[in-house]
Formats: C-alpha cells, structure tokens, sequence
C-alpha cells in the first residue's frame, strides 16, 4: 500500500540517509564476497510450480526458474543451492520470508528470489527489497481446438462453452466478472492448469485459460491439437506482467552482479533455449526490445 502521510515519508528518508554510513556501506557490499567466499548462490524459487520449479522422479529440482538459478550462479563462478519455498497469501509476504527478513518459524532468508513481478509501481510498495533482472513476459492466454481459435468470439463461445481456470487466480477473478457475469456459470475451477489442461484433452471442458507457461507446459506432446493466444476481451487491463529477481535492499554489488548476469543469458539465447526445452514459449520483458537475431544465435536486445 503507498505511504500517503508525509511525516512517515520523511522518517523513511531520514532513516534511509542513517542507513547509509560507510560501515553499513561496506558491509552490505559484502554480500557478493560472501557468496564466493562459500562457493554457493542460494536462490529461492516456487515450489511445486510446473514449468518453473518442480521435483522430477528423482526429487530433484528442475524447471524454468531452476535452470536459470543454476546459470545465474555459474555465471557468478558459484554452486546453485535452490530453495524450494511454498507460496504464503501474498508476494508481500513471500518477499518478507524469503528475502529481506526470514520466515518467523526460522530458515533464514536466499540470496536471491526468482518469479517476482518486475513493476514500478509494486517496487515502490516493497521498498525493502530490490528488484532487478528481468527475464520473462508472462501472458493470460486461452487454449482450445485447433480451428477454433481463429474466429473466437468470446462472449458467444464461452457462453455455451465451459472455460476451466486454476481456483482465485487473476484468470479466475477476471472471467467471473467479464461481461457482467454473462459467462460465470461457464467456468469450471481447477486446483492448477495442470488439471484444467488434462480435463480439456479428456473433453470435459472446451477451453482453458492462464497463463501461456503453464498451458503450453501442460498440453506437451498434443500441443498441435490447440489453438493458444491472447484473451482479447474487454475490460481486461493487463494481460501480461514481466517477471525478475529479488535481492535485499542494500546489497546493490550482488543486485548489479545478477542484473549483468542475466543480461549475458539472454543475450546469448541462455534464457530463450531454457524455456524451449520446457515447450513455453519465451517473451522478452516488456522493457527489453529485440533489434536482431545473429547468425550464431546470439540475441540482439536494447533496454
């Protein structure tokens, strides 16, 4: 929530000037050190978050958001020590536990969160936190049969059509409402996509819409038997956010280190071929502008 008092705003100031004496300085700077001092970048990802961070049959961690933790820190010149941390009721919440204070039943806090919304505006409103890094453009999309996609009207099709959704999503919220509530009654919740995606092959529903990532992911080897793209309906303001990283406030050498790291994986196509092997397809940050493709894969961005 913004601050609106201005006596809170200038305490915050005044303590943010305390703050930044040259000990305190020096020692938040150290953050980096320490990380190679000890061989090991620990970051924390979601869990139990297909594509992005899953256990495989082996119990491993793995995933979008994984691979990309284990380039981060070889890049660095460290080890990857990913944290798998359960989603608490907000990101307020899960930037609190895992990255600036620490949960209160203990475990301290990563180095580094991935999946954070990369937002001027959500920034402002965590100011314990630094967000850097961006890396991802999510977008709500829809997916149904090959052939029908192309003339979707969506108000005609969702009202005699079941849509399935993962249960008190931005999805979910947005089709409730759409229309006035014209096609509420036509939505099918869902624990995940997952199970949306299993129930649309099985043809129980005629569509799933969330998240383009999950989707594709989802759909996997009969991803050629539907149609995904972008919910075109009204009153829908947003319908992609950017996704980065999080470090704590004051460790800006560490912040710098991993914005530079992950300029270089995209840059590279590091980023783009990780999302390929998990079949999503990858969409630069809203803030970064593809200028070339090279001939040797190389990608050319500007910020």
């Amino acid at each position: 929530m913004y601050r609106i008092k201005d006596i809170i705003i200038f305490a915050a100031a005044m303590a943010s000037l305390m703050l930044q004496s040259p000990a305190m300085a020096e020692d938040e700077s150290s953050a980096l050190d320490r990380i190679r001092e000890r061989g090991v970048l620990e970051v924390a990802v979601y869990n139990n978050f297909p594509p992005f961070s899953y256990r495989d049959e082996k119990g491993r961690i793995v995933g979008i958001d994984a691979d990309i933790a284990r380039a981060l820190a070889k890049s660095l010149g460290v080890a990857a020590a990913i944290r798998a941390v359960g989603a608490d009721e907000s990101m307020e919440d899960d930037l609190r536990n895992n990255v600036w204070k620490g949960h209160y039943l203990g475990g301290g806090v990563a180095d580094v969160m991935l999946h954070v919304p990369y937002d001027a505006a959500f920034a402002e409103e965590n100011d314990r936190v630094q967000f850097v890094a961006p890396y991802y453009r999510e977008q709500v999309v829809v997916a149904v049969e090959e052939g029908v996609g192309a003339n979707l009207d969506p108000l005609d099709y969702f009202s005699r059509e079941k849509v399935g959704v993962e249960l008190d999503t931005l999805t979910d919220f947005y089709l409730l409402s759409a229309y006035n509530g014209k096609i509420r009654n036509q939505v099918v919740h869902f624990s995940n996509i997952g199970q949306a995606v299993a129930a649309l092959k099985k043809g129980e529903i005629a569509a799933v819409a969330g998240p383009r990532s999950e989707i594709e992911f989802a759909l996997g080897e009969h991803a050629d038997k539907y149609a995904v793209g972008p919910i075109q309906m009204p009153g829908l303001r947003t319908s992609g956010w950017d996704l980065g990283a999080a470090v704590k406030q004051g460790n800006s050498v560490l912040a710098e280190a991993v914005e530079q790291a992950m300029t270089q994986l995209r840059k590279q196509s590091s980023v783009s071929k990780i999302f390929a092997q998990y079949r999503s397809t990858y969409q630069l940050p809203s803030r970064i502008r593809l200028v070339r493709v090279e001939s040797n894969g190389r990608i050319s961005q500007r910020d």
